[in-house]
């Protein structure tokens, strides 16, 4: 085990600062470091005692140094210089050197000789070379370890002459426990360090305009925390490993010039020797680690203080409450004091620590300071922001009404006339005067002489605030402007689009165009007005109008997708008017005259005008794209011109069912020739469109397009079923009123009648109750054809007529022999009418002569009711009876 041990870790040089030549030659030869020629890696580390940095290399590269043990106490644990192989990097051999820490109690704080000639040695050895540095001294002078880097980078140039960009070392930072401060954060102040560090130092004349990154390639890495967060230090750990593989993208290993491993040994002794015999590495350093203590806790006790001042925590808590009149000033004495006590104290110190002591003791008063001096700009600023809104809405409501401003808001002298006149010049004075106001309280509350803080960053926030709020409160007005207006659009669009194409007629698409430019205009200059004083940018006014000329073509183009969905409605109340209605807008009686197919054809091409204007949008006419819109309503006008007429139905009721079916037969094929005829429909652009079979109007691009063609083809098919019944009843209806026209039989039916009828003429004539009972059947039959209205029923066909007849058959015969017997009841009621008639007349005539002849009393002496009331009854009676007979007469 011990032989296994002494192969794995070596000692290089010892504690008194000896080369361990043998034992050197012993761990080449057993790592067989010949064999790998210039394939190794040399890595070191430094970094201050008891920091960690033989468990870094134990759990990174799974070496054995001797780590501290904490429960025994703090200590050196490596005293000299030792290394070891890796076993865990097995791509290349990577031979890992550690060295004894820097600042130990053990040396004393003035033997610091050996510490800067081990670091120089790492430095020139090493390929890599690991800083171990807490997270908590990154930041620090003398605990970072800067002092010592400064010194060894200046020796390496007067030693070893490096040549730049030829070979260059690797300088890992590993920092140790990091917190919540981010790694680019930490990264930026190492490499402030680094290169403020490289400027101060002294350099050959060789060097002098030479960089830190000529000779070192610097890189960071971040380690948790080994005792509160080990698992997470052990991934990180497992993560640095891999970056010693060649084959890692941010690979550490480098491919530079270096001897080969047999030389190793002869290589590394005569680097030592050189630099021990450098005597500029023996420095003294006592009175500056003395210094750098004590001004460390002078400063830490001023703090105390400063904390624990009642007047300070006084101060704190009012500021958390509201804004604290001179806050600044009262800060600033108190800050002043923590300051003069500092440097009353630190008097006899070295003055570079004594001053930078006083630079870390001003940093972290200023942090003590920021909390309070932050609430205190924010209730600054709100309290100015508040006062900014109140004006600004102010002068929007002023500018608004039109009327004269005050000069808090308003538009000064401004009369009215547009809405929001001057707002942008008004809200502009409320800025300037928010802007004074916070720079004028400011200077009087919030400056805080020992800080660096001059208001710049808080009123530059401040301006942003009130920018914001003033677009916040332009974008709204704008907003609820151009809400109002495109609503006047919506109504001022409605009426004239809605009426026009409840016309649908030639020329639409024009008429509607105009109709949303116009209304378009008007919306711009309501809005125009609306928004006059509001400082409307070019682009801006541009893209309002572009908006409502597209709001204005949305809202047209809506109402036209609405009425495409109504089409054949629209086409059947086209079709309604034209055919039903004549020149004088009165209903066609159907005469013999008129032409009813003719009629019909030019109904069917007015309601076809409905459905061409209602296939496809048209654009604008000055876009010029008016070709191939015309060509679809040429396709539809020309399917119109050429769909056949419906079979006529001029036949008489009589006709047999062969015949109809021969007239359907014959309707049908009139149908399938005209649309074969017009299956192909030739345009006025000469390209033809194929109304059977096309999916799509050529041409005519998807968004324009409201009805396809197979969306035409079955609403024409439609309309024609339904103007075909339309043009049957109007032909029925025409037939009807030829044969009432003309009721007479042809002379050969009279002929046929007496020929026929003779026999039972002469019957009825020789037998009166024949005769009797003929003309009663003759009444009868009359009446309940009346009744019927058997010519009516029958114009709508004859199937149809019968079924209607069937049904009004039984109620029209019970009405038949009703009126008859009503009318006999009527005749013997007026004979009983003038009966009481005459009667009355009597009465009348009596009661008159009695009058005159009879006492006003009775015998008794009672007084009777004159005689005189009797004619107004019988007169009231016989006016009673003679209406009773006038309605029996009527």
């Amino acid at each position: 085990d011990e032989l296994i041990k002494m192969a794995d870790i070596v000692q290089v040089i010892n504690g008194e600062g000896q080369f361990e030549q043998d034992s050197v030659q012993q761990f080449v030869a057993a790592n067989e470091l010949a064999h790998c020629k210039t394939n190794y890696q040399v890595v070191a580390i430094m970094g201050p005692q008891s920091s960690g940095k033989s468990t870094l290399l134990n759990h990174v590269f799974g070496t054995s140094f001797t780590m501290m043990d904490a429960l025994a106490g703090r200590g050196q644990t490596t005293k000299g210089i030792w290394l070891s192989k890796s076993p865990k990097v097995t791509d290349t051999t990577v031979l890992v050197m550690d060295l004894e820490g820097s600042d130990g109690r053990e040396r004393g704080e003035d033997d610091t000789n050996f510490e800067r000639q081990s670091a120089l040695f790492a430095l020139a050895v090493a390929d890599v070379l690991l800083v171990n540095i807490w997270c908590h001294d990154v930041g620090r002078e003398l605990a970072s370890g800067k002092p010592l880097l400064k010194t060894i980078f200046q020796v390496n140039l007067k030693l070893f002459a490096p040549e730049p960009d030829r070979k260059r070392s690797v300088l890992l930072f590993v920092i140790r426990d990091k917190t919540k401060t981010p790694l680019p954060k930490l990264v930026e102040v190492l490499q402030a360090d680094l290169e403020r560090m490289w400027e101060g130092i002294a350099k050959p004349a060789a060097y002098q305009e030479s960089k830190l990154t000529d000779f070192f390639e610097v890189q960071y890495a971040a380690l948790s925390h080994f005792e509160e967060r080990y698992e997470d230090f052990v991934a990180d750990s497992v993560h640095l490993r891999r970056r010693f593989s060649p084959e890692a993208d941010d690979s550490l290993v480098r491919g530079d010039e270096k001897l080969p491993g047999d030389s190793f040994a002869l290589s590394i002794r005569n680097i030592w020797e050189v630099i021990r015999a450098q005597k500029d590495l023996n420095l003294p350093a006592h009175k500056v680690m003395v210094a750098n203590v004590r001004c460390a806790e002078i400063a830490e006790d001023q703090l105390r203080a400063f904390e624990a001042d009642q007047a300070w925590r006084a101060l704190r808590e009012a500021a958390a409450e509201g804004i604290v009149e001179g806050f600044g000033a009262r800060a600033s004495s108190l800050a002043d004091s923590c300051i003069r006590g500092y440097e009353a104290e630190a008097l006899y110190f070295d003055p570079s620590v004594r001053s930078s002591k006083l630079s870390e003791l001003q940093v972290r008063l200023h942090a003590l300071l920021q909390p309070p001096y932050q609430q205190q700009v924010a209730a600054q600023q709100a309290a100015v922001l508040a006062a900014f809104e109140r004006d600004v809405k102010l002068a929007l409501v002023e500018a608004i009404a039109g009327g004269p401003g005050d000069g808090k808001g308003g538009s000064g002298g401004e009369g009215a006339g547009g809405a929001a006149k001057g707002f942008m010049a008004a809200a502009a004075v409320c800025r300037e005067r928010a802007v004074a106001a916070f720079t004028a309280a400011f200077g009087k509350h919030l400056r805080i002489e020992v800080a660096p803080w001059d208001g710049s960053a808080e009123l530059a926030a401040l301006c942003e605030a009130l920018d914001a709020h003033l677009t916040r409160v332009r974008g709204e007005h704008m907003s609820q402007a151009v809400t109002r207006v495109e609503k006047q659009l919506g109504a001022l669009l409605s009426g004239p689009v809605m009426g026009l194409l409840e016309v649908c007629a030639p020329g639409m698409w024009g008429r509607l165009h105009g109709v949303c430019r116009e209304a378009a205009t008007a919306a711009e200059r309501n809005l125009m007005q609306a928004l006059e004083g509001f400082d409307l940018s070019g682009s801006e006014s541009e893209s309002l109008s572009e908006r409502l000329r597209a709001r204005a073509r949305s809202s047209m183009e809506g109402h036209v997708r609405e009425a495409a969905l109504t089409r054949l409605s629209r086409m059947k109340d086209r079709f309604q008017e034209v055919f039903s209605l004549d020149e004088n807008r009165a209903p066609r009686m159907w005469g013999p005259r008129d032409d009813i197919p003719a009629i019909a054809q030019q109904a069917r091409v007015a309601a076809a005008s409905v459905l061409s204007q209602l296939a496809v949008m048209r654009p604008p006419p000055e876009e010029g794209r008016q070709g191939q819109a015309d060509l679809v309503e040429a396709a539809v006008m020309q399917l119109a011109r050429t769909s056949p007429a419906p079979a006529s139905t001029s036949t008489s009721h009589q006709h047999d069912s062969a015949d109809s079916d021969r007239c359907s037969s014959s309707a049908s094929a009139s149908t399938a020739a005209g649309w074969s005829s017009a299956s192909i429909a030739a345009t006025p652009g000469g390209m033809p469109v194929d109304m059977l079979s096309a999916a799509a109007w050529p041409g005519v691009e998807e968004s324009c397009v409201l009805l396809h063609p197979h969306d035409v083809r079955t609403t024409w098919r439609e309309f024609l079923s339904y103007s075909n019944v339309l043009v049957q009843q109007a032909q029925s209806a025409q037939q009807s009123n030829r044969l009432a026209s003309n009721r007479m039989p042809p002379l050969w039916a009279i002929g046929m009648m007496l020929v026929l009828g003779w026999n039972e003429a002469m019957m009825l004539i020789f037998n009166p109750i024949y005769l009797l009972l003929g003309a009663l059947g003759f009444l009868f039959l009359r009446s309940l054809y009346t009744e019927l209205d058997v010519e009516r029923e029958m114009s709508s066909g004859a199937l149809p007529g019968a079924i209607s007849l069937a049904n009004k058959f039984a109620p029209a015969c019970r009405e038949v022999v009703r009126k008859p017997t009503a009318a006999f009841q009527d005749f013997f009621q007026s004979l009983t009418g003038r009966d009481q008639e005459r009667r009355a007349a009597a009465y009348v005539q009596h009661a008159e002569g009695q009058s005159q002849h009879t006492p006003l009393h009775t015998p008794e002496g009672l007084t009777r009711r004159p005689v005189t009331d009797a004619p107004d009854s019988a007169s009231r009676e016989l006016t009673d009876l003679r209406r009773q007979e006038g309605k029996k007469d009527l």
